[in-house]
This record gives structure tokens, C-alpha cells and sequence, in this order.
């Protein structure tokens, strides 16, 4: 991901379809490590010491949090949550009760699981702090910006990712999606189970007018106009269209639609 690793902080902002690509890049590069075997050539010796597993690399990162504050930058894929594997399960929560600082970035597609969503509440109760990704990353984790645990979308066990500059360019664009992406507070409140409002949203979000919006959602203007206000006060939003973004983000809507 060299365009990742090679950002400043006084280049533009990465607009979502490039942070959606350099997600991409980081999900391909994951299959490619998972699926390679390291071995030296026959008759030479191997280029470097053997790699770390993750369990290894997580209990000296553990045993840092101790010593100093560590930061974890971490994101989860879509698909069933990791909240079960009791490996990451482990390590959130001990990393947690270390005063790690963790952010956290999750798909919207776990906000529809009340299983994740649970598991959610007790990370945040932890300390964590959590965000709804506006694209899909791979399960990644990074301390620090140093080193990094890095798992395959075929579900393979995780990689350790040594490298400084691949680390770098994870925590870069981790850095870059947290900027973009919507606190799980803002998810809350009964949004997945609230129809009325994610109908109002999907109205506003096609740019009818107030009149017609209303007459496709069987309401006085009247009505839509105050429901529309008070949906852009529950999304923290200064405008329809902020409104709109932010609720594609939480899923509450279908932004092609």
C-alpha cells in the first residue's frame, strides 16, 4: 500500500472511494500473507528469524500496556462478528483493563446483531472507543503504528505484520476512516428497529420536495418538516444531506438507492 504509507499530514483528505480502495488493498494483502508459506531456499539460510505468531506478539504488547499507555487501532470486517473467537475476545478486554486506548471501527452490519451490539456496550464501558466504518476494512489491529495483527477474509488465524512501513500505513488509514466514520452513540436509541425514521431519512436523502415526500410517506407537511428536524438533531447533523451521509454510514439507509 505504498499511496497509504507514503501520506502527509498536509496532503488532501483521501476521499471515501480512495480510503474504500486502500481498504481493499489492505484486505488483498492480507489474503496474500495468510496464504504464503516463508521457507528458505534450499541450501541457504533463512533471510531473517522466524516470524512471530500473534499470541506471542500479544502477550509482550499486553505486558507493555503496564509499563506505559499503548494505543490499539483496531476494525472489524463485515460478515459475523469476532466478538466469539476467544483469542480477540481475550485480548480486547485485558488490553482494556491495562488502560490500554483502543478505537475501534465496526461494519453498520453489526449493529443489526444484538449479540455484537452487547459486546459493543461492554468495550465502550471499558473505555473503548468505538465508531461505525463508512467502508469495509479487514480485522486489523495496530499498536501503536508499529506493529500490527492482520487477518485474511477466508478466516485465516492472524498475521503478525512486523514491517514498520506496512504498520504505518495501516495506522495512516485507520487514521484517515476514523475521521470519517459516526460515533456508536449516534446508533443507538432503537435506529435499526425505528422504520418511520429511516423512511423519512431515504425520503429526504432523494431530494424531493417537502410536498412530495410527504405524500409518498402519507403525512401532513407539517409533520414531515418537524420529523425531518428532529431526525437531524438525533444524527447531529447541520443539514439534509449531512443527515443523509451520516445515516448510510449507520445503515440506516441505502445510499444508492
Amino acid at each position: 500500500m505504498p499511496n497509504t504509507a507514503g501520506s502527509s499530514t498536509e496532503s488532501a483528505a483521501p476521499t471515501l472511494k480512495e480510503l474504500r480502495d486502500q481498504a481493499q488493498q489492505l484486505a488483498e494483502m492480507a489474503d496474500r500473507l495468510s496464504g504464503r508459506e516463508i521457507a528458505a531456499t534450499p541450501g541457504t539460510q533463512p533471510p531473517c528469524p522466524p516470524v512471530e505468531d500473534a499470541r506471542t506478539v500479544a502477550a509482550r504488547l499486553l505486558q507493555r500496556v503496564g509499563d506505559r499507555v499503548v494505543r490499539a487501532q483496531c476494525s472489524y470486517a463485515e460478515g459475523p462478528h469476532e466478538f466469539a473467537d476467544p483469542f480477540l475476545d481475550r485480548l480486547h478486554t485485558q488490553f482494556l483493563a491495562r488502560n490500554g486506548e483502543m478505537r475501534l471501527l465496526i461494519p453498520s452490519g453489526l449493529l443489526r446483531d444484538e449479540e455484537a451490539l452487547a459486546r459493543l456496550d461492554e468495550l465502550a464501558a471499558s473505555g473503548a472507543q468505538i465508531r461505525i466504518s463508512p467502508c469495509e476494512l479487514p480485522t486489523a489491529t495496530v499498536f501503536d503504528g508499529r506493529v500490527g495483527l492482520l487477518s485474511s477474509t477466508r478466516g485465516a488465524p492472524l498475521t503478525v505484520i512486523s514491517d514498520p512501513e506496512t504498520a504505518r500505513a495501516m495506522s495512516v488509514l485507520h487514521n484517515a476512516v476514523w475521521a470519517r466514520a459516526v460515533d456508536l452513540s449516534s446508533a443507538h436509541a432503537g435506529w435499526i428497529d425505528d422504520d418511520s425514521a429511516a423512511r423519512v431519512l431515504q425520503a429526504a436523502s432523494r431530494g424531493y420536495t417537502d410536498e412530495k415526500a410527504a405524500r409518498v410517506l402519507g403525512l401532513s407537511v407539517r409533520t414531515y418538516r418537524r420529523r425531518v428536524a428532529a431526525l437531524l438533531d438525533r444524527l447531529d447533523a447541520t443539514s439534509r444531506f449531512q443527515a443523509g451521509v451520516r445515516a448510510a454510514q449507520l445503515g440506516l439507509i441505502d445510499a444508492s438507492a
